[in-house]
């Protein structure tokens, strides 16, 4: 998704800035700035998406079961990191 966003931005800025060809009733220069407007929330959404996969990798739960003194209880101890 980062080389789409990226890809978009790039077009974007060639259509926007540097085409210098002109329609009627169509706006290049607007085109290329929804184009580098949809390659910038490409890649912001590639950045949350890589920032919760890394999260999700990362995080590691431990937990101990241990029997109280009178044996009676148990007691659950979990830990994340």
């Amino acid at each position: 998704m980062a080389a789409l966003g990226i890809f978009l931005i790039v077009v974007g800025a060639i259509v926007a800035f540097a085409v210098e060809r002109a329609f009627d009733g169509f706006d290049l220069v607007v085109l290329g700035y929804i184009l580098m407007a949809g390659g910038a929330l490409a890649l912001l959404a590639a950045l949350v998406k890589g920032a919760m996969w890394k999260s999700a990798t990362n995080s590691e739960i431990h937990t101990e079961r241990h029997v109280s003194a009178d044996g009676q209880h148990y007691v659950e101890d979990t830990h994340t990191a």
